[in-house]
């Protein structure tokens, strides 16, 4: 009787926490699609946020930190990266930082030379990067506390937000430009960005659904009809994405898709059915063709009615793409400046004005380096870099793991390489871009991050099989 309450209490625990996740991912999506730091649904996201850390932290046990060990250590450096280029310190040992001459010699002129300062340059926005830590998270404390198979359960959550989004796009493109159908001020105007402040990021979440449709159409089948109704939703989504990813007109995004389709075709696998199916499976492969067809016609339909932004701008030359192209090498160049501590995490903004030269200046400001590896190795130094070769390796590690087994072993085994292919995705967008700046985004790093962690669990019924 003691072991069926604990099962009880169990089973209710987790399931409390995974309603918790559902709709605090749900409210991020809603509020927390923009990067910048003046977003007014902020005042609401990150409060939101704390106290959701602190409700999972209730149910956090010893067990859980255990587990997932490496995750949390993961977790304590990148907060502990920021808090540190917090710390003030006495003038002689934060003037001979490298970087800060310049900081020195104004001092030296308005007489303040005396003054405790910390690494960073702009502390103000070290402090919003630190503060805008807490979103992803509570999606970690609360996510690391559900069995595998609720994590699984979170794919239909992410695949329904995704669609909304892209339909959400479509509104905006058909709409006023500058309509009430945009959810932020500061935004792509007449761009199908979606629940995103940037096309780019709507672009890559989209990418990410190909893959995780072809893991929604693979596992969780038990019989023939199952079987047709998630077959039928992931052939109508994975039609719709693809004239959906060219109306957003993000080349990066472009990219993006190709390889998540790609991956999308390698993750697929035939699901096996715990119930014998009563007509032969030869019959529903008329599915496949029709699927193919709806897409032709939807990207052709698309093309000609010219909203196939992406396409329109690979075959033009963009200014603001050229110009990040010709700062990628500055700075490199600078950043080895303020090497090994860096100039202070989020300070690129007034960091870049110090060195930006007079034949690249424009009338906008340059938000972002546009390539978070290059951005990072300048405002982190040495501490960003360790950890994010740290972060590879062990990726390195969960992905040889994953692909020595074979993809019928089960869900997490699947749901180890959808994972990766998502964190492969958020790399190489990355490298022209800053998704994982934007709450939501980082939200699903979080997740994947989860999943692809599990191949290093030891399987079980529960969490292998199909």
């Amino acid at each position: 009787m003691p072991q069926k309450k604990n099962s009880y209490l169990s089973r209710f625990r987790h399931d409390w926490q995974f309603w918790t996740l559902c709709v605090f991912l749900v409210a991020v999506f809603l509020v927390g699609g923009g990067s910048r730091a003046d977003v007014s649904s902020l005042v609401l996201l990150r409060p939101l946020a704390i106290v959701v850390c602190a409700i999972a932290l209730i149910g956090l046990r010893w067990e859980d930190v255990r587990s997932h060990g490496f995750l949390f250590a993961i977790a304590l450096a990148i907060f502990l990266i920021p808090a540190i280029h917090l710390i003030p310190l006495p003038p002689s040992l934060w003037q001979s930082l490298p970087g800060r001459d310049l900081v020195v010699e104004i001092d030296k002129i308005t007489d303040l030379e005396g003054l405790w300062r910390p690494i960073s340059l702009v502390p103000t926005e070290t402090w919003n990067a630190f503060y805008s830590l807490f979103v992803p998270l509570a999606v970690f404390l609360l996510a690391v506390q559900l069995e595998p198979r609720q994590r699984f359960k979170l794919l239909p959550l992410l695949i329904t937000i995704g669609l909304i989004s892209g339909l959400w796009g479509i509104l905006q493109i058909i709409g006023n430009p500058h309509g009430p159908a945009y959810l932020y001020r500061t935004t792509n105007s007449g761009s199908a960005v979606g629940l995103f402040a940037n096309r780019n990021h709507q672009a890559v979440f989209l990418a990410m659904l190909f893959p995780m449709l072809a893991v929604y159409a693979s596992t969780g089948i038990k019989g023939e009809a199952q079987m047709k109704f998630q077959t039928g939703v992931a052939l109508a989504v994975g039609a719709l994405l693809v004239p959906l990813t060219l109306i957003t007109g993000s080349r990066a995004g472009l990219v993006a898709g190709i390889i998540g389709m790609v991956c999308a075709v390698l993750l697929y696998r035939k699901p096996k059915l715990s119930v014998p199916v009563k007509r032969k499976m030869q019959k529903f492969k008329w599915q496949y063709a029709a699927a193919a067809f709806v897409i032709l016609c939807l990207t052709a339909l698309t093309v000609l009615m010219s909203r196939a932004q992406a396409l329109q701008r690979l075959a033009q030359s963009d200014q603001s793409e050229e110009l990040r192209f010709k700062t990628w090498g500055l700075i490199a160049n600078k950043a080895w400046e303020y090497f090994p501590v860096g100039s202070g995490i989020g300070s690129f903004v007034e960091v870049y004005k110090i060195f930006e030269p007079n034949e690249l200046l424009r009338t906008s400001y340059f938000n972002h380096a546009h390539n978070d590896w290059l951005e990072l190795y300048l405002t982190g130094g040495l501490a960003a870099l360790s950890v994010h070769i740290v972060i590879i390796v062990a990726f390195a590690r969960c992905m040889k793991l994953s692909l020595s087994e074979k993809l019928s072993a089960g869900r997490r085994v699947v749901f180890s390489r959808l994972g990766g292919v998502l964190i492969l995705i958020f790399a190489v967008a990355s490298l022209v871009d800053y998704p994982l700046r934007v709450p939501s985004l980082a939200c699903v790093l979080v997740i994947a991050a989860l999943w692809l962690s599990d191949i290093t669990k030891p399987s079980s019924k529960t969490a292998s099989g199909f």
